[in-house]
């Protein structure tokens, strides 16, 4: 059997660990069965892969909106948003 290590922050490990121990199992066993599933099924259809043109338009925002190209509108209140 192979090892895999993986950071997680600690309070979702203990909550996952809590969560998975009510129904029986351990993260190692949750681990291994979402794995296995992966390796003979690939993703879940719920596991959305973005294609090279989503990728190219969520870049083009993140370098456009977020990083000053374009000054975004700003509200310093409720009533400014409307």
């Amino acid at each position: 059997m192979a090892r895999i290590e993986a950071r997680i922050d600690g309070t979702i490990k203990s909550k996952a660990k809590d969560v998975l121990a009510n129904h029986g199992l351990t993260i190692s066993d949750f681990m291994r069965m979402t794995l296995t599933t992966v390796a003979h099924d690939g993703l879940p259809k719920y596991y959305s892969i973005p294609n090279r043109q989503l990728k190219n338009s969520i870049q083009e925002v993140i370098d456009d909106d977020l990083f000053g190209k374009e000054k975004l509108p700003e509200a310093r209140n409720l009533k400014e948003l409307d």
